[in-house]
């Protein structure tokens, strides 16, 4: 029997009601994380100064958080079982009897008031000692994915097994050519408990077994951004882990839900606390100055300057948008393109508010896409691919510029058709099916203009040619 170790924090209780965490209440201390029970787990009292409760979550999905524009502010898809309310409390040990999530109240029979050093010693107090998966059952565990134990699900599909086949086929088969690269692309991925990242991962482990990526780019978003520091970040790294395990160069922009300030949650990162979550880890061989939440990298075999942008501060009044600081840096980037490298340029949010639902203006937007164009102007031999972004949760292709605009749709399982710029494209998503799944490899030749977009799950393959799209706006 496995044992793993909780972590608890003081004057936080679980409210019987909803299974939500309350804050203020200094006799109590509660798990912040959701833990994954199966049949057969227990939780065994070590210390008789404390008694607990527990608080289930079953497996079963809210369909709201999937087909309304909705949050989640647990960040968890798992739905509180009222009928085991966190009230009942225990002096010996609990024992699973279903598969579930949970988390833990405790306090002191004496009613006093619970201390820092309590919560820091919770293991010490109370021993979580899961059973192990039966073969073929999947389990999340406190902090990521648990690559010890088979992970079928989806993959049980056949639809799905026939997608990665037909995706890793097209991928060996432009690869055959040579000089082309290959790389996966994602976005909003918003990571909840109980989602279905573990299915996503999977996925991508199989394409990518079957004919290998050249790297990996995040354009925002890991999390919703609506749980504390701590827990945020864990989630943060079970994403990066994940990714990590393709052992593929990772590239990541930061996205608005990143910041952790989503409805208004006061445990916001920093600038500097961002790059060191997101970024500093990753991002190889990257040309920043300082901690810039922006870069870029040059891929020498491709020929390509890939240039990462930050689309979002919350301290400015127009949040959406670019800092002149960054505007000049671009400039200055621009002035160092080596010569027939061509430009790609990646953020979370689009650069100009006619693609854009949430705001009617993108702080320094026309400037920074003026820059760009003016870039092209200067010499025939300047090329930008295009621009391609997250954030809006659905597919577009904008040809209003002297590059394309794209827009790549949400790779978290979402399937509401409002809130969209006019013209992007969404697509139905069902849980189980192919269609619940949905990103992208990116195919760049080293000698055209043309990126090819193949997309895996739901949405159909595209590409752009910034050469028909500057023959366009010529005429």
């Amino acid at each position: 029997m496995k044992q793993e170790l909780l972590e608890a924090q003081e004057g936080v209780r679980l409210s019987i009601y909803t299974g939500m965490l309350e804050h203020g209440h200094p006799d109590r201390m509660a798990t912040l994380h959701f833990y994954r029970a199966m049949p057969g787990s227990q939780l065994l009292l070590l210390d008789t100064v404390y008694e607990f409760a527990v608080a289930v979550y079953t497996l079963e999905r809210d369909d709201t958080y999937i087909y309304t524009y909705a949050y989640q502010k647990n960040e968890s898809w798992a739905v509180f079982d009222s009928a085991v309310q966190p009230n009942e409390y225990y002096r010996d040990r609990y024992l699973f009897e279903r598969e579930c999530y949970f988390r833990v109240n405790l306090r002191r029979r004496d009613n006093r008031t619970i201390d820092s050093s309590e919560a820091a010693h919770i293991n010490d107090i109370l021993c979580w000692k899961p059973q192990a998966a039966q073969a073929g059952q999947r389990t999340q565990i406190q902090q990521g994915y648990d690559e010890d134990i088979p992970a079928e699900g989806i993959l049980q599909n056949p639809a799905v097994q026939e997608e990665i086949e037909d995706t890793a086929a097209k991928l060996r088969a432009a690869q055959k050519k040579g000089g082309i690269y290959a790389f996966l692309l994602l976005t909003d991925s918003h990571y909840v408990v109980n989602g279905t990242w573990e299915d996503t991962i999977c996925c991508i482990r199989e394409v990518d077994r079957r004919a290998p990526f050249d790297g990996v780019i995040h354009l925002g978003d890991m999390t919703d951004g609506m749980v504390s520091r701590r827990v945020n970040s864990d989630y943060v790294q079970a994403v990066k882990q994940d990714l990590f395990s393709l052992q593929k160069p990772l590239y990541m922009v930061i996205g608005n839900h990143d910041t952790n300030y989503f409805m208004s949650n006061p445990e916001r990162f920093t600038k500097e606390e961002q790059y060191w979550l997101y970024q500093s880890d990753c991002c190889d061989n990257a040309v920043r100055e300082g901690h810039a939440l922006y870069y870029y990298k040059d891929f020498e075999d491709m020929l390509v300057r890939a240039v990462f942008l930050h689309s979002f501060d919350e301290c400015e009044e127009t949040r959406y948008g670019f800092s002149e600081e960054e505007i000049l840096w671009l400039q200055q980037t621009l002035k160092t393109v080596p010569q027939a490298y061509r430009v790609l340029v990646f953020s979370h949010v689009p650069p100009l508010p006619e693609i854009h639902y949430w705001s009617k203006d993108i702080r320094n937007g026309e400037k920074i896409v003026g820059v760009l164009e003016e870039y092209v102007r200067q010499d025939t031999t300047h090329c930008v691919l295009g621009w391609i972004h997250g954030h809006n949760h659905a597919d577009q292709i904008y040809r209003e510029r002297l590059f394309p605009i794209v827009s790549l749709g949400c790779t978290k399982v979402e399937d509401f058709k409002d809130k969209k710029p006019d013209h992007a494209v969404t697509y139905d998503r069902v849980i189980g099916d192919v269609s619940q799944e949905l990103w992208t490899v990116m195919l760049v030749e080293r000698d055209s203009t043309k990126v090819e977009l193949i997309r895996f799950g739901a949405g159909e393959d595209q590409a752009f040619d910034v050469s028909a799209a500057a023959a366009e706006q010529a005429d």
